[in-house]
């Protein structure tokens, strides 16, 4: 083995003139029609919505009201210990438990909770230096 690959190409008497490029026959077009025929007997059914004939009116089920916006467009992102995530969300469960029951009128957010333990933390810390935001 000298560890190079012998050339297909070292015949000298190598005719390749037999080989052209195929010639493609040039057909006419095939009409739209014939596709659709054939391609509905053969089972394949256009997705395209057919037709209607006459535009039947629907009768419109009520909108639901939608949901109101909260205006909490700003992350907060913090390191807790799992004993204060899982009071935070013992809290957050109570309150939608609240909700269900009928005593508050809308399902609190994660962030109103926020918002009202930093209200609490301002009220409670008044008189030692913490100011409300109010």
């Amino acid at each position: 083995m000298s560890g190079t690959r012998p050339s297909i190409f070292e015949d000298d008497d190598l005719d390749l003139g037999s080989f052209s490029p195929k010639v493609e026959s040039i057909r006419p077009p095939v009409k739209a029609e014939t596709v659709r025929e054939v391609a509905e007997q053969s089972g394949f059914h256009s997705r395209a919505p057919k037709k209607a004939e006459k535009l039947v009116e629907l009768p419109v089920a009520p909108l639901r009201p939608s949901l109101k916006k909260s205006g909490r467009t700003v992350l907060l992102n913090a390191r807790i210990t799992q004993q204060a995530h899982d009071r935070f969300h013992a809290i957050v469960e109570a309150e939608r438990l609240r909700y269900e029951r009928g005593e508050i009128m809308h399902r609190p957010t994660l962030g109103e909770i926020v918002e009202r333990a930093l209200g609490a933390l301002e009220k409670h810390g008044e008189g030692r230096g913490l100011k409300s935001s109010k």
